[in-house]
């Protein structure tokens, strides 16, 4: 069993160490506030009141063995960079932080960090790409560079089978599923619709009006095929 460390159990943190445990893992749970480990202590592996920044205080948690640390500390960037710091020290396998600001993640990298995640950043992202486009629904990425998307299927192509639209070689975008809506007549005569999902379809697959295509490509390459879209609405 994987067996990670949460450092910092603000809302991100303990939301991070809430679902590693749903999903089967070993989570220890580390933060100077009392309160924050009191939120979390029957819920994760392992609870610690402790200060992050100080060597001989992980030392005490065994933190050498863990396959992976989160550090989700919030305003304090210098107990951050000192964890993160101390964190590659200890030679963890994999180090996860968040950053604040641009600053907070380049002394991250510069420090080595694997992985360096902006939660408010990211949300405010995928609201606005929502909220500015009309045809993607949801939008996932999955890189720095790639991204999941789910798009509407424009007009221009109804009737059209996934050969014919040749969006892998027209923008690098391979469509990887597609979201139908049948009618379906109920036991009591009701008429309603009712969502398929077809994984993977085949060339010969036909667009059909109100599908929704699940792309996988380049962000720019997602980026062109909405805004193509939205100019043949």
């Amino acid at each position: 069993m994987r067996q990670f460390a949460v450092i910092g159990l603000g809302v991100f943190g303990a939301s991070i160490a809430k679902n590693l445990i749903k999903e089967g893992m070993e989570v220890i749970a580390i933060d100077s506030d009392e309160q924050h480990i009191e939120a979390v202590k029957n819920i994760v592996t392992q609870a610690a009141i402790l200060d992050s920044t100080k060597e001989e205080a992980l030392l005490a948690m065994d933190i050498g063995k863990i396959d992976c640390a989160i550090i989700a500390i919030g305003d304090d960037m210098e107990s951050s960079v000192m964890t993160a710091l101390l964190l590659k020290k200890l030679e963890i396998p994999r180090i996860i932080a968040r950053a604040n600001s641009d600053a907070h993640r380049e002394i991250l990298t510069l420090i080595g960090v694997n992985e360096i995640v902006s939660p408010e950043e990211d949300m405010g992202l995928r609201l606005a790409r929502r909220l500015s486009s009309t045809n993607i629904l949801h939008h996932l990425d999955i890189s720095e560079e790639h991204t999941i998307a789910e798009i509407i299927a424009g007009e221009n192509f109804i009737g059209k089978t996934i050969r014919d639209l040749n969006l892998r070689s027209r923008f690098g975008v391979n469509i990887v599923g597609i979201k139908k809506k049948k009618s379906h007549v109920t036991e009591s005569g009701e008429n309603v619709f009712v969502e398929k999902y077809i994984d993977f379809p085949s060339p010969d697959d036909v667009i059909e009006e109100e599908d929704v295509l699940v792309t996988v490509g380049s962000e720019r390459a997602v980026s062109e095929l909405e805004r193509y879209i939205e100019r043949k609405a």
